[in-house]
């Protein structure tokens, strides 16, 4: 294959990547959010809703490794890590989202299958609702706040292409 068909073929992988990246774990939490505010933390139907979330969080988590893999492919390939825009890319991507993911990734695929691997009606202990509430309290709300604004610069980095003396 040549230079450019990889290339093209990067990038279509890094553009979808960034797709399954965002959409379906923040349309699964947001169905989440509006069943615990509706019928409450444990039923159910909100323990189902919390199943369909986990399963879109490993998605999710996929799908970044995929679009960090494939950005690395792209800068290998093309452009060089000596890029103003791109070491600026990477350093909001190392700095903001990487570990926003990790704690994603510890929550989403360690914790919450834990304690939804079996419906309790009795409740959740102490420690179980504890970690409930540091993620949505803390984990899902800094993300929501912090990836978007962080994806919009990284696309205007991406699509203008600033040189360093326009980024000081």
């Amino acid at each position: 294959m040549a230079t450019i068909d990889i290339f093209v073929a990067l990038k279509i992988l890094h553009i979808g990547s960034l797709v399954f990246w965002l959409g379906p774990s923040l349309g699964a939490w947001f169905i989440l959010m509006a069943m615990r505010k509706q019928l409450g933390e444990i039923t159910p139907a909100t323990h189902l809703a919390y199943r369909i979330f986990i399963k879109m969080l490993v998605l999710e988590h996929v799908a970044f490794v995929a679009l960090i893999v494939s950005g690395i492919g792209m800068a290998i390939l093309v452009f060089g890590f000596s890029q103003p825009w791109l070491q600026w890319k990477l350093l909001i991507i190392l700095l903001l989202i990487v570990p926003l993911e990790i704690l994603d990734i510890w929550y989403g695929n360690i914790k919450l299958p834990q304690i939804f691997s079996r419906l309790n009606e009795a409740g959740y202990d102490t420690k179980q609702t504890r970690t409930l509430h540091i993620y949505h309290a803390f984990v899902t709300r800094i993300a929501i706040a912090i990836i978007p604004l962080s994806v919009l610069v990284i696309m205007w980095l991406v699509i203008a292409k600033p040189s360093l003396a326009n980024l000081w």
